[in-house]
């Protein structure tokens, strides 16, 4: 069994159950009271930008949760915003102009430049200022309630007990093309 949590109205396919809060998952339920499975039934957990929108102690919780979920030996596969990446663009204001596929042009990090990524409309902040991109990535739009960068996020991960915690490349098969350079790649297993 592959579990897709946080899914939202992009859901996987070839075999993944999708589960969210929000209509159209497979399974419509409150990840933050946990994944409603039995032990140890699940071989793949994946989940894309959605550890962001859980307070800290609720994503604790999640990992221990997956951990619990997951056989011996099963994967989860994580990926999330860089907050890094925002915050290194503001410091080094490393900002350009833009169009957007509206028509309008905003001052961006440079990495969000590339025709990949995919920009939040909702939690655009546009003071004009290079500290709209750090709230940006901080609140989005009240949504975000965590920021991670990638030594947080393998911490998370090897302090619920996961082994082999890595960082892993962007995969196609796997990942949402929108937000390959905007994003952290992990992954890690549960012990045998």
């Amino acid at each position: 069994m592959k579990i897709n949590l946080g899914s939202g109205p992009n859901k996987k396919k070839d075999g993944w159950i999708n589960i969210d809060l929000c209509e159209g998952a497979d399974i419509k339920t409150d990840l933050r009271r946990g994944i409603p499975f039995k032990n140890n039934i699940v071989e793949k957990i994946y989940s894309s930008h959605f550890l962001e929108h859980l307070e800290y102690k609720e994503i604790c919780a999640l990992l221990l949760e997956c951990k619990r979920v997951l056989v011996p030996g099963g994967e989860i596969s994580l990926c999330v915003p860089d907050a890094r990446k925002f915050i290194n663009s503001y410091v080094n204001d490393d900002i350009i102009k833009a169009q957007m596929t509206n028509g309008i042009i905003l001052d961006i990090p440079s990495f969000l430049a590339k025709s990949e990524e995919a920009i939040y409309g909702k939690a655009i902040v546009s003071t004009g200022s290079p500290m709209d991109w750090v709230n940006y990535i901080a609140y989005s739009n009240s949504e975000h309630k965590y920021m991670f960068d990638d030594k947080n996020l393998i911490s998370h991960l090897q302090i619920a007990g996961f082994k082999k915690a890595t960082l892993r490349k962007f995969s196609p098969e796997l990942d949402n093309k929108h937000g390959q350079q905007a994003s952290i790649f992990a992954q890690a297993r549960k012990k045998m």
